[in-house]
């Protein structure tokens, strides 16, 4: 089952050009606004290599149809609309779930696009309900134990023998990062949980659960230094915006993936879970 990563190029590449053409068919559709978003920002530097991940995992779905979005970037899930599956994409609070993304489906005539708000600690969906369950750069928002709990609810939606991947990022060492502002940017009175990083140890520690079986582990890794510029606001806002559409280059350039830890700086790991038969 093991791919070589190298191979996740071609199909990391293709999805990249698909968001492009998503974009450039909504601008001629009328979405003009939501069209020049995507052509601007179209995949994430952190996104570029877990979407071929989860590309590929579903793909090893026999029959797969039923697909819940986790959260996660909502490109992806456009692709996947196009490509006959049934998506429910859900988020926790954006309204650009609504606003943006399901608008944007509509446009693109995917009749099997729905959108709804759900917290990923307590799915309303009932058990067994999906082929493959995908999540990335989600669950590390999430306070407490919740990345635990949204995974087994991940565990209780899918169908046996079903797949699913969840992207956190990864560090040397395991870090709490608090943050006086909310995700809207808003001044907070006082600082509130945004994310943890994981380090190799903790990722293993708290994203295996008895429910999943995992498959395979991605590990992400920088070859320079990019992630602390783009990632914060060292930059000026100005020059970041000329960056977003070269964020894919940046990707296929300067990150690596590998089956183990590499030598090169930490960004990310990507698990790739089955649920037993």
């Amino acid at each position: 089952m093991k791919q070589r990563p190298s191979s996740f190029g071609g199909v990391a590449f293709s999805l990249y050009l698909q968001v492009l053409g998503i974009a450039i068919t909504a601008c001629l559709r009328g979405q003009v606004k939501n069209g020049l978003k995507l052509l601007v920002a179209s995949v994430g530097y952190w996104r570029y290599w877990p979407n071929a991940i989860t590309w590929d995992c579903l793909r090893m779905v026999e029959g797969a149809r039923d697909v819940l979005d986790v959260s996660s970037p909502k490109a992806l899930s456009l692709i996947m609309g196009q490509h006959g599956y049934r998506l429910m994409a859900v988020d926790l609070d954006d309204p650009q779930l609504k606003t943006r993304w399901a608008e944007t489906a509509r446009f693109l005539g995917l009749a099997d696009y729905q959108t709804r708000y759900e917290d990923a600690q307590k799915l309303s969906f009932p058990a067994e309900s999906f082929d493959f369950v995908y999540s990335i750069s989600v669950i590390e928002h999430i306070p407490g134990d919740g990345d635990a709990a949204a995974l087994r609810e991940i565990a209780r939606v899918l169908r046996p023998g079903g797949r699913a991947v969840v992207e956190v990022p990864l560090r040397d060492q395991h870090i709490e990062i608090m943050q006086e502002y909310d995700s809207k940017g808003f001044a907070l009175p006082t600082p509130r949980f945004y994310e943890r990083h994981y380090s190799p140890a903790s990722a293993d520690q708290r994203l295996r659960i008895p429910e999943l079986s995992v498959e395979e582990v991605w590990y992400m890794t920088e070859n320079a230094a990019i992630d602390p510029w783009i990632a914060t606001p060292r930059l000026p806002r100005l020059l970041r915006l000329l960056i977003l559409p070269w964020e894919p280059l940046l990707a296929a350039l300067n990150v690596s993936l590998s089956a183990e830890p590499g030598r090169g700086k930490p960004l990310s790991v990507t698990l790739h879970y089955r649920k037993p038969l």
